[in-house]
């Protein structure tokens, strides 16, 4: 028995050993981890933050990024700089002295530059945010952190996972990308007026070589919240929540109301295959912006739940764990001190309609079927103060400094289904942030594949081919359908005008709108729904070149009380 022990030791310690992002000081029972599907589950990162002195400024780490900039999204009030993140010994109970990453915030003002490129921008706090955007990423699995919150109200301790499509706070790259989770090219879609549609579209074709992206396929820099905290001057009624924000938005209908709980049925009864623990709560109040507030990133729902009334978070270190399965069968669930707190399957993310029938017509709302998240993701830890926890009225200016204490994250995956990299053959990011540096910030150094090689499962490797097979057939048939409508067009006198027989089919062309339709009724009824889908197409496309946002600085300080990519 005791040799059986020492061979299955030392098997675990050359695991660890092996692994590439792995931390050496991560105790060797720690290389494998039994989800709650019974699965036993592979070490593929770790961080355990014992080593004093650790820089964190870009080019000094090879796991993480400390940024410097000021945070100008929800309302920000605090500059992120690199010295705010330091190691420390932290004797929290004074007899188990724990080494750990401290976030630092503090009463002390800075002027710097903001995500999108404004200077002379002043922040009246200081904090940190650490990223490993564009070094470590990872696509399901399950990840975990201890950490121990920051006491008093008013700050905003997170720590995150956010689609390495986009960068978390460099609101120019995640205009239209987040927090969409979505792969269908669909004309029923219907979105906040306020709302930019998705930035890379199902319906798009792309070139791979110039763009670095597949064709045909719908992107998005997604994020799953595994820790928001919320403690309280007192300490006492604290609470903890996790969440998804996702894109596209349910019809509003469905939305609950401000300051209220789902309902059992009808309007307000949000989304189906929600679950909770014994104790976990959803999060009530917040889903999301109102319909048609402004939201000039994206207008997501928030699904979250958490822990109310609790006492302790800022006392003692709680581990705060995810669960992520991507797939058909998929799902998120989260999980603090090892007790579930609530999840979501598969079956959450379908179709959402709601019809009406006025005056004898008939008349729906409906948001297709979205996807469990499945792009790569990076992990974030920060400290904000905005608009959570009443933000900046909630400070009492009797906690400064604010220690935000993270002992360690990890990251397991199964053995055969390891995928840990940011650019995926099936979901690609490489090439994309290199043609568009400009919306990213300062590149950062060293690169995850310059640090450790993308490994990436069989299924991904198919997946991208049949991305690939598709686009070519989608390719085939619209060449042709657009012969079929240049036969059309050459036995036209002049286009048909349709202004009053089909108002819905918009083209706009940059100075004005005008509804045509580019072809005679032949009879050729299948040319004439080729063409229709052409034109629609055509709208989505050209209204995202005429979204505001994108690339400009005009919504450097976003205002409102929603939860965007911090």
């Amino acid at each position: 028995m005791l040799l059986l022990l020492a061979l299955t030791g030392a098997n675990a310690r050359s695991q660890l050993d092996e692994c590439c992002w792995c931390d050496k000081d991560t105790p060797a029972a720690q290389s494998t981890f039994v989800g709650s599907d019974s699965n036993s589950y592979q070490l593929v990162f770790s961080d355990e933050f014992n080593k004093p002195g650790r820089k964190f400024s870009n080019g000094q780490d090879t796991k993480w990024t400390a940024l410097e900039i000021g945070d100008t999204s929800n309302n920000g009030a605090a500059f992120y700089l690199p010295e705010q993140a330091t190691i420390v010994t932290d004797n929290v109970d004074g007899s188990n002295p724990v080494s750990a990453l401290q976030i630092l915030t503090g009463n002390k003002s800075h002027v710097g530059e903001s995500p999108t490129g404004g200077e002379s921008v002043h922040m009246p706090y200081r904090s940190a945010m650490l990223q490993s955007w564009n070094k470590f990423c990872f696509t399901g699995g399950i990840v975990e952190f201890r950490a121990r919150q920051p006491s008093g109200g008013g700050y905003w301790p997170a720590l995150w996972l956010f689609g390495n499509l986009g960068r978390a706070v460099y609101q120019n790259s995640n205009t239209g990308l987040w927090p969409w989770s979505y792969n269908e090219c669909d004309p029923d879609l219907e979105l906040a007026p306020t709302n930019p549609p998705q930035r890379i579209s199902a319906c798009d074709d792309h070139d791979f070589e110039a763009e670095g992206l597949l064709p045909f396929q719908g992107r998005g820099a997604t994020e799953i919240d595994i820790l928001e905290g919320a403690v309280t001057n007192s300490g006492k009624h604290s609470y903890v929540v996790g969440s998804l924000q996702l894109s596209p938005a349910i019809p509003p209908y469905f939305k609950p109301p401000w300051n209220g709980f789902p309902t059992a049925s009808g309007p307000g009864s949000w989304y189906t295959g929600l679950t909770f623990g014994r104790r976990g709560k959803a999060n009530s109040g917040w889903y999301g912006p109102a319909w048609g507030s402004g939201c000039p990133t994206g207008c997501p729902d928030a699904l979250s739940g958490g822990l109310l009334e609790q006492d302790d978070l800022d006392t003692r270190y709680w581990t705060y764990r995810m669960e992520w399965k991507i797939g058909k069968n998929g799902g998120l669930g989260w999980y603090y001190d090892d007790e579930f707190i609530w999840g979501m399957s598969a079956s959450s993310f379908g179709e959402y309609e709601i019809c009406s029938s006025r005056d004898g017509v008939e008349s729906c709302h409906r948001t297709p079927a979205r996807q469990v998240p499945q792009e790569p993701m990076s992990l974030v830890m920060n400290t904000a103060i905005g608009t959570w926890n009443e933000g900046v009225a909630g400070l009492d200016n009797k906690h400064w400094p604010a220690k935000f204490f993270v002992d360690y994250v990890r990251v397991w995956q199964r053995s055969d289904a390891i995928n840990i990299g940011c650019d995926p053959p099936d979901f690609p990011t490489r090439k994309y942030i290199e043609v568009n540096a400009d919306l990213y910030g300062e590149a950062v150094s060293p690169l995850g594949h310059d640090t450790c090689p993308g490994i990436y499962p069989d299924a991904a490797f198919k997946h991208a081919k049949e991305l690939q097979e598709r686009a070519a057939a989608i390719r085939q048939k619209r060449k042709s359908s657009d012969l079929a409508q240049d036969l059309a067009v050459t036995t036209s006198q002049k286009p048909l005008t349709v202004d009053t027989v089909a108002p819905e089919f918009l083209v706009q062309d940059g100075s004005q709108s005008r509804r045509t339709l580019p072809m005679l009724l032949l009879g050729f009824a299948g040319g004439i729904a080729v063409a229709i889908g052409a034109v629609v197409y055509d709208r989505r496309r050209r209204t995202f070149n005429k979204s505001p946002g994108l690339l400009g600085g005009a919504y450097d300080e976003f205002s409102g009380p929603y939860e965007m990519a911090q």
